[in-house]
């Protein structure tokens, strides 16, 4: 046996998993693929969990994977703000997300959701959904309580669920829905006062030089050509949204709103180390330009500190406050009131004014989640069982290890784990031992995905055992060492077994070890 330079602390069981694109047979072609977990299963897809049954589908432009989940288990997945922040305000931040969710799904699907088949995107374009690793993470206990405490509450208008805007800082003081969307606006969705936000994002600044703001106004078909000069035209609250004027060879006209969106979608585009800009404490922005609360100013640059050298040119500079569309909740506002001894109902009736949480059925059954679209590939993956279906047909059950799924001409190019229906085979080779005597590494080979797991003996006394754990086909690399220190004499004899297990059979591995005392 072979000395490790290096020892390791815990008693650990790893497998690298092959790509399931080595398996031989040629993949299936389908029209949809459901993947529906086993009682105690979660399932996996870039490193998150879901609770639900995935669904992946397909369109021209890419594969689509959706989550069918109930109502508040998705609101549990919900990664809007901070779990550390006071239980009122987070109270009604659950109140105000349960809410969106139901006037989105009376209103219909729209957007990329009429586009590809789903109720509501897991984005920040509809609401921030990460699945059980929100809920399972540092404060959400707090959460989850926050959640549970408010089950069925949301905010009605003449008997049907309000819809609850809220962004993340108000600068201040929200905005009228009509004075950033325009049209006549809600009376609960009206600027109030938000004051004492602890936000980045209160006060912010950003400079174009006069070359860039040109390109990036020429690049989202604002101008054509020049212009000499950009004012913005603010109105009295509830009269309807600021103006940004853009003065040139033609005179311009858009919404703060939109000024808004075409910097942000072109400034990154055109000069990507300088957009979004600095902050203060040096970090980046977020986006280009925050809300649509802002003034537009010019200021002259010199090519240094002498005030007799030559006048250089100008920079534009966006003056602005908050972060959002400011309409109804401040998200920073409803901390502040928390801390300052507000309870969740005082929250919502202040930023949605007039409307108090109430319980009402008004929710179905299970929701459809829109988790990605346009994707080129897809893998799957799970902490336990699931049954595969394609095209209404069962074509894996109990299945384990993951699943990739391309696209081909429209349609889903499936793709199993290696040795799917086959029983598992773990082949092991000699151990190594490390430099403590104590430390010992096995490596082998598992033929097929399987839940897998490490057992230590001395004579007939297990000493240590790793939980189950499902692993793909592959290498497999396993580590003892501490987890044992105060059952392991100085020396000594033991036996390693390694054991899967899956539908289709198990096996194990032996091997003997000497520690060196």
């Amino acid at each position: 046996m072979r000395k490790l330079g290096a020892t390791a602390l815990v008693l650990v069981l790893l497998l690298s998993a092959v790509p399931a694109a080595s398996v031989q047979a040629p993949p299936a072609v389908y029209e949809s693929v459901e993947i529906i977990p086993a009682d105690g299963t979660t399932l996996i897809w870039r490193d998150r969990r879901y609770a639900g049954e995935l669904r992946v589908g397909s369109a021209s432009d890419g594969l689509i994977l959706t989550e069918i989940v109930e109502p508040e288990s998705y609101l549990l997945g919900i990664q809007e703000v901070p779990f550390s922040w006071p239980i009122e305000s987070l109270r009604a931040q659950a109140v105000a997300a349960r809410t969106y969710l139901a006037w989105t799904l009376r209103r219909g699907r729209a957007g990329a959701g009429a586009t590809y088949g789903f109720d509501i995107c897991a984005s920040d374009q509809c609401q921030v959904y990460g699945g059980l690793d929100q809920v399972e993470g540092p404060g959400g206990d707090d959460w989850a309580e926050a959640v549970q405490s408010t089950s069925g509450e949301v905010l009605l208008i003449d008997g049907v669920p309000a819809q609850a805007l809220y962004s993340s800082t108000s600068g201040g003081r929200t905005r009228s829905v009509q004075d950033v969307f325009g049209g006549t606006g809600y009376s609960y969705l009206q600027a109030v006062a938000s004051p004492d936000e602890d936000s980045p994002f209160v006060e912010w600044e950003v400079r174009f030089d006069v070359f860039q703001l040109r390109e990036i106004l020429k690049a989202a078909g604002v101008i054509d050509g020049s212009f000499r000069d950009i004012e913005v035209v603010q109105t009295p609250d509830g009269t309807g949204p600021w103006r940004v004027e853009v003065s040139g060879r033609t005179n311009e006209q858009l919404t703060t709103w939109q000024f808004r969106s075409a910097l942000n979608r072109w400034a990154p585009r055109l000069y990507p180390n300088d957009f979004p800009g600095p902050r203060p404490d040096g970090r980046s922005y977020p986006q280009t330009i925050l809300s649509p609360t802002f003034s537009i100013d010019y200021e002259i640059v010199y090519p240094s500190a002498e005030p007799d050298e030559f006048w250089l040119g100008f920079e534009w500079v966006v003056h602005g406050n908050g972060w959002g569309h400011l309409v109804g909740m401040s998200q920073y506002g409803a901390k502040a009131m928390a801390d300052g001894g507000a309870d969740y109902d005082e929250i919502l009736t202040h930023f949605y004014t007039g409307l108090e949480p109430t319980v009402a059925d008004v929710l179905p059954a299970e929701i459809e989640v829109g988790l990605g679209w346009t994707i080129d590939e897809i893998v799957v993956s799970a902490d336990g069982p699931f049954t595969v279906i394609a095209d209404g047909d069962v074509v894996a059950s109990d299945s384990l290890g993951s699943w990739l799924f391309g696209g081909e001409s429209g349609r889903i190019a499936a793709v199993p784990p290696e040795g799917i229906g086959l029983p598992p085979t773990i082949v092991l080779t000699a151990p190594e031992v490390g430099e403590s005597g104590r430390a010992v590494a096995l490596t082998g080979r598992l033929s097929s995905a399987a839940e897998v797991r490490l057992v230590v003996f001395r004579g007939a006394e297990v000493v240590g055992q790793t939980e189950w754990r499902v692993r793909d086909a592959g290498e497999l690399a396993a580590v003892w060492d501490g987890l044992l220190r105060d059952r392991v004499a100085p020396g000594g004899t033991y036996r390693v077994m390694i054991q899967a297990r899956s539908t289709e059979g198990t096996d194990q591995a032996f091997t003997t070890l000497r520690l060196i005392p």
